[in-house]
């Protein structure tokens, strides 16, 4: 084998790390809102949630993650989403009952994992 062979397959190996580790998607969820603030049952009424993340801890400028969606939870893709990766971001979730809006959530503070290659592994002489 040449060095060449093994420097182009190392190279093809941390591609497909870096493109997994990419990819992969994360889930944001949250309980079911089943009253209104005075206590009273929503009932049969369609709750629709609409899910946010922002840099700011006070969910400020926020960014969609999900909107008009009737399930407890999202997938996102932190690259597709565009969060900026080793730094802090924040989620927020709202309801919506009948065209009205509940404020958003408490914060949910997240760090975004870096990545970077993996360590060449394997090492010889020859």
């Amino acid at each position: 084998m040449g060095a060449k062979f093994i420097i182009r397959t190392l190279a093809f190996v941390l591609c497909i790390v870096v493109f997994s580790v990419a990819a992969q998607a994360e889930t944001l969820s949250w309980s079911a809102v089943t009253t209104y603030t005075d206590g009273s049952s929503v009932g049969s009424a369609a709750v629709t949630y609409t899910a946010v993340w922002s840099t700011s801890s006070n969910l400020g400028s926020p960014t969609a993650l999900a909107s008009s969606i009737s399930g407890t939870s999202t997938a996102f893709n932190v690259t597709t989403a565009g969060m900026p990766r080793g730094s802090t971001v924040y989620f927020g979730a709202r309801a919506t009952v009948g065209g009205v809006d509940s404020a958003l959530s408490t914060p949910l503070s997240w760090l975004v994992p870096s990545i970077s290659p993996s360590s060449p592994a394997n090492l010889r002489l020859q």
